[in-house]
């Protein structure tokens, strides 16, 4: 599907098959971008997780050290059942994280999902949305490890409006009844540019650790898990 980035609202909503814990109010939430990415592939949503966070740590009265206001990020964690791989068990997810106002710290951020039960990587992709309904692929590859997670750093550029960063993966492993849990993690680097070291922790429970310099502060936003049965 090749639909440019100004048509993605007109993507009707009554495609989505859910199941009944999914309410429609979830699916009403779900940004321009998160639709477009779940609406590629034939299959069902089968969990929906979103926070919002205030991603400033420091003290409100050292204007140095403030990034955003209260809930001024909000990520998106959506898991989909595919059939791409015959008789497999095979599933999409895309996390998206939204900026709500620009950032005032502009440096290099990570965003990153990481699954559990084995599951193998076999496609992916990222890209940032600008608030003018630009795409671009202001990304670069942070880390993977197929079995555990992905990572692509985003070049926050200077003065530009970022509204929406979208990470997609897709996994398969052999067909078996299960559960498993798939999170997705933000980190928006202040105070000074630093590279951002990513590691993955793929067990029962996935993680993503981020850590930047010393001389450096990360910011983190995360969701709950989002879990799905197979």
């Amino acid at each position: 599907m090749n639909i440019p980035p100004d048509k993605w609202a007109a993507i009707e909503k009554d495609w989505i098959v859910t199941p009944d814990y999914i309410s429609q109010d979830q699916i009403d939430s779900l940004s321009d971008a998160m639709i477009y990415e779940l609406s590629k592939e034939d299959g069902e949503i089968v969990s929906i997780k979103k926070v919002s966070r205030n991603l400033d740590t420091g003290n409100e009265d050292e204007i140095g050290t403030r990034t955003l206001d209260p809930d001024d990020f909000e990520m998106t964690v959506v898991a989909k059942r595919i059939y791409e791989k015959s008789g497999k068990d095979n599933f999409k997810s895309v996390a998206t994280g939204e900026w709500l106002t620009n950032p005032v710290y502009e440096f290099t951020d990570a965003i990153a999902l990481a699954w559990s039960d084995d599951f193998t990587l076999y496609d992916d992709d990222c890209y940032v949305m600008f608030s003018f309904g630009a795409k671009r692929d202001v990304v670069t590859l942070n880390d993977v490890d197929p079995e555990g997670g992905i990572a692509y750093d985003i070049d926050l550029l200077v003065g530009r409006d970022e509204d929406e960063i979208v990470l997609t993966a897709k996994v398969y492993k052999d067909d078996d009844d299960g559960s498993a849990n798939v999170v997705g993690e933000y980190g928006h680097v202040q105070i000074q540019a630093s590279g951002i070291n990513v590691g993955f922790s793929s067990g029962s429970r996935p993680s993503v650790e981020m850590s930047v310099s010393y001389a450096a502060d990360i910011e983190m936003a995360s969701p709950d898990y989002d879990s799905f049965d197979y």
